[in-house]
């Protein structure tokens, strides 16, 4: 048997895995910091040794390595912070961020089942029966719908679709149907929040009461999902209402839209048009709902092949000197801003996606692959190996930046690698993650598994820390520091790709031709089954037309006579 060892220098913790069976939960019996002061030296990284490289290891040693450091993070957030939100992995405090009903446990259900870890899914499934969705804490009541739905809806209905228990539909209709007031607009675009006491659909106050792209286009595979296993199709047209108001409505660049819209109007809001934060999931999901109708939904195919010729031609750029890296801009006002989310780094993924599913766009492989090779340059450019939030180049046409005139490490950054970072934290994103899996398993090429590899291991080096791993701020920096902060997704998204790296009989199970991935990673059943048609009346129309004649006489004379009467009695 292979010993896995996870060692940190600066706790003095040692977990050792054989064959990642036999872990010893008593290292996390005692908190290190529990109930004590942080001092900032805290947050100062120690290092781990770099891992082997993916050359030098098995796939069954990779593939252990990852699950080791999955139950690393588990463990500690099952010792310090069970049945809260998040676990804080470096001062192993709880904390609750998504309304307290224990999102990371919620969205971990399918990477447990996954990588079959029986145990912990079977006492994760007890807690989410225990799961009051009603019993929000006061200036708690207000439950976003767009995180709700992608960690929490999208967790248990994936849970359910690889394992068949009831219970996790059971609990996901009953948030769902608390949800369904933020649906109550006159336009069918969903406000962003529900307050669960008053049971009242709620503006968002950050947006001036306006909805964002990503939120409002972000509900549609799972409510279509959870409409097929239920039968109860009130969800799926929901989600179809919001599709609705955009089909007719006048884009320009056409198929892209901006990045915030009025709910009561269904009128775009602002000219900043992006794929990255506030969008990137709308359109990522115009190409999966396509995915899971088996090719029949021809609306969500002309929207996606729409957004993505717009995206061809009105956001693709390099940078200046550097030709050769493809990434993808932001307009505002109409103008090219040279700036780019790690968000939107699920691009590339999702491109191929469509090049494999949607007729007429084999042609975007090539710079879908562009795209992907310009993501990871954001990762492997930088000091830690980790990839900044945003990051910018020089402008092609002049030179010009985000961030005004470059000198030092941004200057040096940009003139090699043709990107800088503008925010400098990582937060476990797992964007790129993903679209380097889609590479790896419609392709097959051996050098995208390589650099999923390389982003682990700056992980365990630089992420790893008290009881989990945590987030890192300046990360092209000499002397970086954790954030403390691990969210639910590092579970649900992260390691989840990471796995099925290394796990080809996992993979398998998933497919792509038999599933499809919400944008939290959690994978839904691909199933030949449609909306009941509603059903023809021949005559219907026709006998509705005559009433509604004969009522309009009818009140014509009323008020006629209504009228002559007025003018004899009052002159």
């Amino acid at each position: 048997m292979r010993f896995l060892e996870w060692k940190s220098k600066g706790t003095g913790v040692l977990l050792m895995l054989t064959a990642v069976q036999a872990f010893d939960r008593s290292v996390f019996q005692q908190p290190m910091y529990a109930n004590k002061s942080i001092s900032n030296d805290s947050y100062r990284i120690r290092a781990q040794s770099p891992l082997p490289d993916a050359t030098q290891l098995t796939q069954k040693e990779k593939q252990d390595f990852i699950k080791g450091a999955f139950m690393f993070a588990w463990e500690g957030y099952r010792a310090f912070s069970w049945g809260y939100d998040e676990n804080r992995p470096v001062s192993n405090r709880p904390v609750n961020t998504r309304n307290g009903w224990g999102a990371t446990i919620v969205d971990a259900l399918d990477t447990l089942y996954l990588m079959g870890l029986t145990e912990q899914f079977n006492e994760a499934k007890d807690f989410v029966r225990t799961i009051d969705w009603k019993a929000v804490k006061p200036g708690n009541e207000e439950v976003q719908v767009f995180e709700t739905v992608i960690r929490y809806v999208g967790g248990l209905i994936s849970a359910y679709d690889l394992s068949g228990d009831s219970v996790f539909i059971t609990k996901a209709v009953e948030l769902v149907d608390l949800l369904m007031p933020a649906f109550d607009t006159p336009t069918g675009i969903p406000y962003q929040f529900v307050n669960f006491k008053t049971g009242k659909g709620v503006k968002s106050g950050f947006t001036d009461g306006a909805s964002c792209l990503a939120e409002l286009g972000t509900v549609q595979l799972e409510f279509t999902r959870l409409s097929q296993i239920t039968d109860n199709w009130v969800y799926h047209r929901a989600g179809q209402r919001v599709y609705e108001a955009f089909e007719n409505m006048r884009t320009s660049p056409h198929g892209l839209f901006t990045h915030l819209i009025n709910p009561d109007t269904g009128k775009q809001l602002g000219n900043y048009i992006t794929w990255g934060g506030m969008a990137d999931s709308f359109y990522e999901y115009l190409i999966k709902q396509y995915v899971m109708s088996k090719g029949r939904d021809e609306r969500m195919k002309d929207m996606s092949i729409a957004a993505i010729r717009s995206l061809e031609k009105h956001l693709l750029t390099s940078p200046k000197d550097h030709s050769e890296r493809v990434l993808l801009s932001v307009l505002d006002n109409g103008v090219q801003v040279p700036v780019m989310d790690e968000l939107a780094c699920f691009a590339p993924g999702s491109l191929l996606l469509a090049s494999k599913t949607i007729p007429g766009l084999k042609n975007i492989e090539d710079f879908a692959a562009d795209l992907m090779d310009g993501c990871y340059i954001a990762w492997s450019s930088t000091r830690t190996g980790l990839a900044p939030e945003t990051f910018g180049w020089e402008d092609s046409k002049d030179g010009h930046t985000v961030v005004g005139e470059l000198t030092g490490r941004r200057k040096q950054l940009a003139e090699e690698a043709g990107v800088f970072p503008v925010t400098s934290s990582y937060i476990l994103r797992p964007e790129t993650l993903e679209s380097l899996y889609y590479f790896y398993k419609y392709t097959g090429d051996k050098s995208y598994e390589i650099k999923a590899w390389n982003i682990f291991n700056a992980l365990h080096v630089y992420s790893h820390s008290s009881s989990g791993f945590s987030g890192v701020q300046d990360i092209d920096s000499s002397y970086p520091t954790w954030d403390d902060r691990q969210e639910s997704f590092f579970f649900a998204e992260t390691f989840k790709y990471l796995y099925l790296f290394y796990d080809d009989d996992a993979a398998e199970s998933v497919s792509f031709d038999q599933w499809v991935f919400n944008t939290e990673a959690h994978p839904f059943r691909i199933v030949d089954k449609e909306p009941p048609k509603p059903v023809e009346v021949p005559w219907f129309d026709e006998i509705s037309d005559f009433f509604d004649k004969c009522l309009s006489f009818i009140l014509g004379i009323l008020f006629g006579w209504i009228g002559i009467i007025y003018k004899s009695i009052f002159g």
